[in-house]
């Protein structure tokens, strides 16, 4: 029996009713509409910012992002991948053959200057709050941080969905952010997984091969678990302590 924060319909239904208006009136259009505002919101994107990067993470979400995004940018944007020095194998393998088959020309990796994660398990535990924060702060959110400052982005597009999460419920398609002060920009925050699953299947597009593993949600491998249960929402596999903190962990600066 699934827990019930983590039932799919029940935690959806919550993400929905959190949702603003105006981004909560595009989630039932069907997908070619959801494409149109999504390249609409990319362009609005190109014609508001001068310096625009995109993150990128190895999952589904990103690489449907990113293959959006290719259709109004050029391949010369900057991508960047906020390192962890923990993600699995196959993510790493699928990122160097998906920066060569799409032939990514400004692929920028950004990575904590040492690795901590086994002090911080020593310290606080694996998997608890405190780990979780002190540890995505040090290998994932200071790198994101380091590089936008670094490439001196003015914006940068990220590949949420407002279902996913509460936190990400309550977002903004243009978000801002103080440090650095920069715009996040969220082109799908109103795609359901049904979205992504069928555009993926309709452009033909190679995803890591972790989903077929039956991960749902991916990120490092201390804290990500198979999800194989059809009736668990899509971040069960991430850990409760994550799912607890998001708020916190996004006032840092995660996505």
């Amino acid at each position: 029996m699934v827990e019930q924060r983590f039932q799919k319909e029940f935690r959806t239904k919550k993400c929905e009713e959190l949702m603003r208006p105006e981004v909560r009136a595009l989630m039932d259009l069907p997908l070619d509409k959801k494409v149109e505002k999504s390249l609409e919101i990319l362009r609005e994107a190109k014609g508001r910012f001068k310096n625009i990067g995109i993150g990128f993470s190895g999952g589904t979400d990103s690489l449907v992002l990113l293959h959006l995004v290719l259709k109004v940018f050029p391949n010369t944007l900057p991508v960047i991948f906020s390192d962890t020095q923990h993600d699995h194998p196959e993510t790493y393998e699928f990122i160097e053959k998906v920066k060569k088959e799409w032939n990514l020309k400004n692929f920028n990796t950004f990575k904590a200057n040492q690795n901590r994660v086994k002090e911080f398990i020593d310290k606080f535990g694996l998997q608890t709050p405190e780990f979780t924060e002190i540890c995505c702060e040090f290998h994932k959110i200071e790198p994101m941080r380091r590089g936008v400052d670094t490439l001196k982005l003015d914006a940068l597009i990220t590949g949420i969905r407002g279902v996913e999460h509460e936190e990400r419920a309550k977002e903004t398609i243009f978000s801002p952010r103080k440090s650095p002060k920069h715009i996040r920009v969220h082109p799908i925050l109103f795609w359901r997984p049904a979205d992504i699953l069928e555009y993926v299947k309709k452009n033909n597009i190679e995803c890591n091969p972790l989903y077929k593993q039956g991960y749902t949600s991916l990120g490092c491998m201390e804290c990500t678990s198979l999800n194989k249960d059809p009736n668990a929402h899509e971040r069960a596999g991430r850990g409760v302590a994550r799912e607890t903190i998001m708020e916190k962990l996004r006032a840092l600066g995660y996505s």
